[in-house]
């Protein structure tokens, strides 16, 4: 009987926390990556000269498929740098390096060097529907350090960070779920089963009862 309870308790507590745990729950943590990046991506403008690229990254992400963020610096250090191409200084990335189609398109960016910000730098993915997945480079933007500030830290921050991925079809999260409904469908069986036969017990108990009362 203690076998029976305890894989009924198993059932159930299966069941239960397959339902509850979370579901969709975002990994994925956008930062700034090591600079200057050389060599710069063949795929990019060569930067000018005394200038240097800073990555943007992104790890975790699944069908990634807009993103946005600000990054922060310091302007007594950097600043950065519209080399009159028209992109700003702003540049998107491959996320896979050598895959054209996993390149970035640049929505938005608003270099504001008095105020040390880069706001609202934003990208999405025309030639990939479903998005990248992984770990990758969402970015690079244009930077030159100050007179006689090359030695110092830029303290480059991402600030506002925000994704948007692919969700799962049909339903996101329909899989736990699932399994959830499983495990609790095998404790119903389970209790179905053990009050049967506690119900099939009972008139025995009350035959035997009756015949040992007859035979006294």
């Amino acid at each position: 009987m203690k076998k029976k309870f305890f894989s009924l308790f198993g059932a159930f507590a299966f069941g239960l926390i397959a339902i509850l745990s979370p579901i969709g729950a975002q990994a994925e943590t956008i930062s700034v990556g090591s600079f200057p990046v050389s060599p710069p991506p063949s795929y990019l403008p060569a930067p000018p000269a005394g200038t240097f690229l800073v990555p943007v990254q992104i790890t975790g992400t699944v069908g990634l498929q807009n993103w946005q963020f600000d990054l922060t610096f310091d302007n007594t250090v950097v600043q950065e740098i519209d080399p009159g191409d028209g992109s700003s200084g702003i540049y998107g990335a491959q996320f896979t390096p050598g895959d054209p189609n996993s390149q970035s398109f640049i929505l938005s960016g608003f270099p504001l060097n008095v105020f040390g910000v880069v706001q609202t730098v934003a990208g999405s993915y025309p030639s990939l529907p479903n998005g990248p997945t992984g770990d990758g480079t969402l970015a690079f933007i244009l930077f030159a350090f100050l007179t006689g500030e090359s030695g110092n830290n830029p303290n480059f921050s991402i600030q506002n960070a925000s994704v948007q991925e692919l969700q799962p079809v049909p339903v996101p999260g329909m899989l736990p779920v699932l399994v959830g409904a499983m495990g609790l469908f095998a404790g119903y069986r389970s209790v179905k089963r053990v009050m049967g036969r506690v119900g099939r017990a009972k008139p025995n108990k009350v035959a035997n009862a009756v015949s040992s009362r007859a035979g006294g």
